[in-house]
Protein backbone atom coordinates (compact mmCIF):
# COMPACT_ATOMS: atom_id res chain seq x y z
CA UNK A 1 0.00 0.00 0.00
CA UNK A 2 1.99 3.20 -1.27
CA UNK A 3 1.74 6.71 0.81
CA UNK A 4 -1.26 8.02 -2.16
CA UNK A 5 -3.32 4.75 -1.11
CA UNK A 6 -2.77 5.46 2.63
CA UNK A 7 -4.54 9.01 2.10
CA UNK A 8 -6.94 7.85 -0.26
CA UNK A 9 -7.76 5.36 2.50
CA UNK A 10 -7.95 8.11 5.37
CA UNK A 11 -10.08 10.09 2.40
CA UNK A 12 -12.77 7.16 2.65
CA UNK A 13 -12.74 6.54 6.18
CA UNK A 14 -13.11 9.96 7.43
CA UNK A 15 -16.36 10.23 4.59
CA UNK A 16 -17.94 7.82 5.69
CA UNK A 17 -17.98 8.78 9.46
CA UNK A 18 -19.41 12.01 8.19
CA UNK A 19 -21.77 10.34 6.32
CA UNK A 20 -23.24 7.94 9.46
CA UNK A 21 -22.74 11.21 12.09
CA UNK A 22 -24.47 13.36 10.20
CA UNK A 23 -27.73 10.66 9.39
CA UNK A 24 -29.06 9.08 12.20
CA UNK A 25 -26.61 5.67 11.46
CA UNK A 26 -24.52 6.73 14.41
CA UNK A 27 -27.42 6.42 17.29
CA UNK A 28 -26.55 2.55 16.48
CA UNK A 29 -23.09 3.08 18.02
CA UNK A 30 -23.35 6.16 20.32
CA UNK A 31 -24.90 8.06 22.46
CA UNK A 32 -26.77 11.24 20.84
CA UNK A 33 -24.60 13.73 22.46
CA UNK A 34 -21.50 12.26 20.32
CA UNK A 35 -22.46 12.98 17.07
CA UNK A 36 -20.69 16.44 17.56
CA UNK A 37 -17.43 14.72 18.08
CA UNK A 38 -18.03 11.99 15.45
CA UNK A 39 -18.58 14.91 13.23
CA UNK A 40 -15.53 16.64 14.21
CA UNK A 41 -13.34 13.51 13.49
CA UNK A 42 -14.76 12.83 10.39
CA UNK A 43 -13.74 16.24 8.92
CA UNK A 44 -10.47 16.19 10.34
CA UNK A 45 -9.46 12.83 8.65
CA UNK A 46 -11.13 13.42 5.91
CA UNK A 47 -9.28 16.65 5.72
CA UNK A 48 -5.70 14.89 6.19
CA UNK A 49 -6.72 12.37 3.73
CA UNK A 50 -7.00 15.02 1.02
CA UNK A 51 -4.58 17.17 1.59
CA UNK A 52 -2.52 14.21 2.04
CA UNK A 53 -3.10 13.31 -1.43
CA UNK A 54 -2.86 16.67 -2.96
CA UNK A 55 0.81 16.82 -1.82
CA UNK A 56 1.59 13.37 -3.17
CA UNK A 57 3.55 13.59 -5.70
CA UNK A 58 3.07 11.20 -8.79
CA UNK A 59 6.05 9.11 -9.92
CA UNK A 60 7.55 9.68 -6.00
CA UNK A 61 9.39 7.31 -3.76
CA UNK A 62 6.98 4.29 -2.51
CA UNK A 63 6.79 3.06 0.80
CA UNK A 64 5.42 -0.29 0.43
CA UNK A 65 3.55 -1.73 3.56
CA UNK A 66 1.98 -5.15 4.72
CA UNK A 67 -0.69 -7.08 2.38
CA UNK A 68 -2.90 -7.13 5.09
CA UNK A 69 -3.30 -3.57 5.45
CA UNK A 70 -5.96 -3.84 2.77
CA UNK A 71 -8.01 -5.79 5.27
CA UNK A 72 -8.65 -2.12 6.43
CA UNK A 73 -10.97 -1.64 4.06
CA UNK A 74 -13.00 -4.53 5.48
CA UNK A 75 -15.42 -2.46 7.99
CA UNK A 76 -15.36 0.92 5.84
CA UNK A 77 -17.02 -1.67 2.83
CA UNK A 78 -19.25 -2.86 5.38
CA UNK A 79 -20.89 0.22 6.42
CA UNK A 80 -21.55 1.46 2.62
CA UNK A 81 -23.20 -1.39 1.82
CA UNK A 82 -25.27 -2.28 4.86
CA UNK A 83 -25.83 -0.07 8.51
CA UNK A 84 -26.38 -2.31 11.52
CA UNK A 85 -29.23 -1.55 13.76
CA UNK A 86 -29.48 -0.89 17.36
CA UNK A 87 -28.01 -4.24 19.43
CA UNK A 88 -30.80 -5.98 19.92
CA UNK A 89 -32.03 -9.79 21.69
CA UNK A 90 -28.89 -11.32 20.74
CA UNK A 91 -26.76 -9.20 22.83
CA UNK A 92 -29.47 -8.97 25.49
CA UNK A 93 -29.17 -12.56 26.35
CA UNK A 94 -25.22 -12.22 27.06
CA UNK A 95 -25.56 -8.81 28.71
CA UNK A 96 -28.33 -9.10 31.45
CA UNK A 97 -27.60 -8.53 34.93
CA UNK A 98 -30.00 -8.54 38.06
CA UNK A 99 -31.49 -5.24 38.83
CA UNK A 100 -30.21 -3.27 41.92
CA UNK A 101 -32.72 -2.22 44.18
CA UNK A 102 -32.54 1.88 45.30
CA UNK A 103 -31.81 2.22 49.01
CA UNK A 104 -34.00 4.26 51.15
CA UNK A 105 -37.14 3.97 53.46
CA UNK A 106 -39.62 5.93 50.85
CA UNK A 107 -40.64 3.82 47.88
CA UNK A 108 -40.19 5.45 44.68
CA UNK A 109 -43.52 6.64 43.60
CA UNK A 110 -44.33 6.89 39.66
CA UNK A 111 -46.32 9.93 39.13
CA UNK A 112 -49.65 10.62 37.72
CA UNK A 113 -51.10 8.45 34.43
CA UNK A 114 -50.22 9.74 30.88
CA UNK A 115 -52.73 12.96 30.02
CA UNK A 116 -55.94 11.62 28.61
CA UNK A 117 -54.80 7.77 29.34
CA UNK A 118 -55.61 5.28 32.14
CA UNK A 119 -51.63 4.36 32.15
CA UNK A 120 -48.17 5.73 33.08
CA UNK A 121 -45.63 5.25 30.90
CA UNK A 122 -42.09 3.99 32.34
CA UNK A 123 -38.62 3.24 30.91
CA UNK A 124 -38.34 -0.55 31.43
CA UNK A 125 -34.86 0.53 34.12
CA UNK A 126 -37.24 2.99 36.08
CA UNK A 127 -39.84 -0.09 36.13
CA UNK A 128 -37.33 -2.56 37.17
CA UNK A 129 -35.57 -0.50 40.14
CA UNK A 130 -38.84 -0.20 41.48
CA UNK A 131 -40.01 -3.31 41.46
CA UNK A 132 -36.72 -4.34 43.46
CA UNK A 133 -37.71 -1.75 46.00
CA UNK A 134 -39.39 -3.38 49.87
CA UNK A 135 -42.10 -1.30 49.21
CA UNK A 136 -43.80 -1.84 45.85
CA UNK A 137 -47.15 -0.27 46.92
CA UNK A 138 -46.51 2.86 44.14
CA UNK A 139 -46.92 0.21 41.80
CA UNK A 140 -50.20 -1.38 43.22
CA UNK A 141 -52.90 -1.15 41.17
CA UNK A 142 -51.46 0.99 38.33
CA UNK A 143 -51.66 0.44 34.72
CA UNK A 144 -47.99 0.76 33.13
CA UNK A 145 -46.75 1.31 30.27
CA UNK A 146 -43.58 0.05 28.24
CA UNK A 147 -42.19 0.19 25.36
CA UNK A 148 -39.02 -2.40 23.80
CA UNK A 149 -38.27 -5.52 22.20
CA UNK A 150 -38.52 -9.01 22.34
CA UNK A 151 -36.16 -10.77 23.58
CA UNK A 152 -36.35 -14.54 24.57
CA UNK A 153 -36.68 -16.49 28.01
CA UNK A 154 -34.75 -19.44 28.93
CA UNK A 155 -38.07 -21.30 29.65
CA UNK A 156 -40.09 -20.97 26.68
CA UNK A 157 -40.93 -16.98 27.86
CA UNK A 158 -40.70 -13.67 26.36
CA UNK A 159 -38.60 -10.63 28.34
CA UNK A 160 -39.70 -6.82 27.44
CA UNK A 161 -35.98 -5.55 27.03
CA UNK A 162 -34.07 -2.37 26.59
CA UNK A 163 -29.94 -2.24 25.77
CA UNK A 164 -28.99 0.94 27.58
CA UNK A 165 -25.28 2.36 26.86
CA UNK A 166 -22.79 5.10 28.64
CA UNK A 167 -20.72 5.91 25.93
CA UNK A 168 -21.00 3.91 22.90
CA UNK A 169 -22.11 0.22 22.03
CA UNK A 170 -18.86 -1.27 23.70
CA UNK A 171 -20.10 -1.08 27.42
CA UNK A 172 -24.37 -2.22 26.58
CA UNK A 173 -26.29 -3.63 28.92
CA UNK A 174 -29.91 -5.15 28.60
CA UNK A 175 -32.45 -4.24 30.96
CA UNK A 176 -35.37 -6.96 30.95
CA UNK A 177 -38.66 -7.23 32.11
CA UNK A 178 -40.80 -10.84 32.37
CA UNK A 179 -43.90 -10.98 30.19
CA UNK A 180 -46.22 -12.89 32.87
CA UNK A 181 -48.64 -14.39 30.32
CA UNK A 182 -49.29 -15.04 27.39
CA UNK A 183 -47.49 -13.55 24.20
CA UNK A 184 -47.22 -13.96 20.45
CA UNK A 185 -44.37 -12.53 18.78
CA UNK A 186 -40.99 -12.77 17.45
CA UNK A 187 -37.40 -12.01 18.91
CA UNK A 188 -36.48 -8.32 18.14
CA UNK A 189 -40.30 -6.88 18.05
CA UNK A 190 -40.78 -3.68 19.15
CA UNK A 191 -43.81 -3.32 20.99
CA UNK A 192 -45.95 -1.52 23.35
CA UNK A 193 -47.04 -3.53 26.87
CA UNK A 194 -49.95 -2.04 28.85
CA UNK A 195 -50.23 -4.14 31.93
CA UNK A 196 -49.71 -4.79 35.49
CA UNK A 197 -47.19 -4.92 38.46
CA UNK A 198 -46.42 -8.53 39.36
CA UNK A 199 -44.17 -10.11 42.29
CA UNK A 200 -40.94 -10.60 40.43
CA UNK A 201 -40.17 -13.83 39.11
CA UNK A 202 -36.81 -15.91 39.64
CA UNK A 203 -34.25 -16.37 36.84
CA UNK A 204 -34.83 -20.00 35.23
CA UNK A 205 -31.46 -21.25 35.97
CA UNK A 206 -29.93 -18.74 38.40
CA UNK A 207 -32.51 -17.59 40.95
CA UNK A 208 -32.01 -14.04 40.80
CA UNK A 209 -35.07 -11.85 40.91
CA UNK A 210 -36.44 -10.94 37.96
CA UNK A 211 -38.86 -7.72 37.60
CA UNK A 212 -42.41 -8.95 35.82
CA UNK A 213 -45.32 -7.48 34.70
CA UNK A 214 -48.58 -8.78 33.36
CA UNK A 215 -49.55 -7.72 29.90
CA UNK A 216 -52.92 -6.54 29.47
CA UNK A 217 -52.31 -5.46 25.82
CA UNK A 218 -49.48 -5.45 23.10
CA UNK A 219 -49.40 -3.89 20.34
CA UNK A 220 -46.27 -4.01 17.46
CA UNK A 221 -44.86 -0.43 17.04
CA UNK A 222 -42.21 0.98 14.89
CA UNK A 223 -38.52 1.21 16.15
CA UNK A 224 -37.42 4.35 17.58
CA UNK A 225 -34.45 6.03 16.10
CA UNK A 226 -32.81 5.73 18.82
CA UNK A 227 -33.10 2.25 19.82
CA UNK A 228 -31.16 2.61 23.40
CA UNK A 229 -32.59 3.78 26.71
CA UNK A 230 -31.58 6.85 28.84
Amino acid sequence: MNRLTQHLLLVLLGGVTLRVSLGQGHLAYVQAGFRPLLVAAGAVVLAVGVLGALRTRPGGPEHPGPRVAWLLLAPVAVLLVVAPGPLGSFTAQRQAAPVVAVEGDAPLGIGADDPGQSHRTMTLSGYAIRTQQSDTSPLEGRSIRLVGFLSPREDGGWYLTRIRIACCAADASAVRVVLDGEVEGVADQWVEVVGEHTPSLPHPSEGYPEPALVPVSMTPVDPPADGYED
